[in-house]
């Protein structure tokens, strides 16, 4: 190959490579509206930034030599409930001081998700030195004290990705790699999802309708399910590999983690840009726009509060 010819090749590639790490923000479709909460290690640590949409800047919320991850909105959309080591905490979407709800001393709590009573929170809860991680009910009193109530008792795989129903009765989860859910009133868990599909990151939708992310092989895909775990219909399956998905209120979009695409990213990976994004996706699992992203730093994680 000439020297000419290499010349073209890696002016190219350095050309791509700045794209890729400066390009600018895509406009986002009509009807988006809300707020997201996402982590960013833009700034070295790992910390929570919370953007209103459509248009106005990201504004961080945590600060501290502690990474924040997992975040979720409260439903009425001020608060937001997060993990930092083994502990759980809350910060006002206006900013402030978290507030540490549990130590991280006799339990090690993830993946908050808040009840819609705004009270409550269900984490995955692991005993300081056990195996397994079960689900656990945070009740916050109005006096600060938090009350604990175990909910699921964890076999041979962790108890993760919690996602509370609507109407608050039942608790959706995921168990070796399958969806499960427990219902409050009574402990009864029961299996929702089955298969070869291996599954992650449910959420419901305002419809009472469950979305989850899954892989299969080397296909990875977004089905919704109901409730009772019947009438699974596909709505994205490729080679794009969502880790989380999170709904807006009103059910018109998805805000999600992309964590690679082998159909259309191998060129970032290639010149090590690659980087976890948000991207915004619509009902039918269509990738419109990139909500947070840089070959610079990785961004993750959403939730969507009002």
């Amino acid at each position: 190959m000439s020297r000419r010819i290499l010349s073209a090749v890696a002016l190219l590639v350095l050309a791509t490579g700045a794209w890729l790490l400066l390009r600018p923000g895509e406009p986002l479709p009509s009807g988006v509206s809300g707020g997201i909460v996402y982590v960013s290690d833009r700034d070295g640590m790992p910390a929570l930034y919370w953007r209103r949409l459509p248009r106005d800047r990201e504004r961080r919320l945590t600060f501290g030599s502690e990474g924040a991850a997992e975040p979720s909105v409260s439903s009425d959309g001020t608060r937001v409930a997060f993990s930092m080591g083994g502990r759980i905490a809350v910060v006002p979407v206006t900013g402030g001081d978290p507030r540490v709800l549990t130590l991280g001393v006799d339990w090690r709590d993830a993946q908050p998700a808040w009840l819609p009573d705004g009270r409550r929170l269900v984490v995955s809860a692991r005993r300081r030195g056990a195996e397994r991680a079960g689900l656990h009910l945070l009740d916050l009193a109005p006096d600060g004290s938090v009350a604990r109530h175990p909910l699921t008792q964890p076999h041979a795989e962790d108890d993760t990705s919690p996602a509370p129903s609507p109407d608050a009765s039942f608790v959706v989860f995921v168990r070796e790699q399958h969806l499960m859910r427990v219902d409050l009133a009574d402990g009864r868990v029961r299996r929702l999802t089955g298969g070869f599909k291996r599954d992650r990151s449910p959420r419901f939708l305002p419809s009472g309708r469950i979305v989850c992310a899954w892989t299969e092989g080397k296909r990875h895909g977004i089905d919704s399910i109901d409730a009772d775990g019947t009438s699974r219909e596909p709505l994205v399956e490729g080679w794009a590999f969502y880790r989380t998905i999170a709904p807006s209120p009103d059910g018109r979009f998805l805000a999600a983690t992309l964590t690679w695409d082998a159909g259309s990213r191998s060129l970032a990976a290639l010149l090590g840009a690659a980087r976890e994004e948000v991207h915004l996706l619509d009902a039918s699992g269509r990738d419109v726009a990139t909500l947070e992203g840089s070959g610079r730093h990785a961004s993750h994680s959403p939730d969507w509060g009002r």
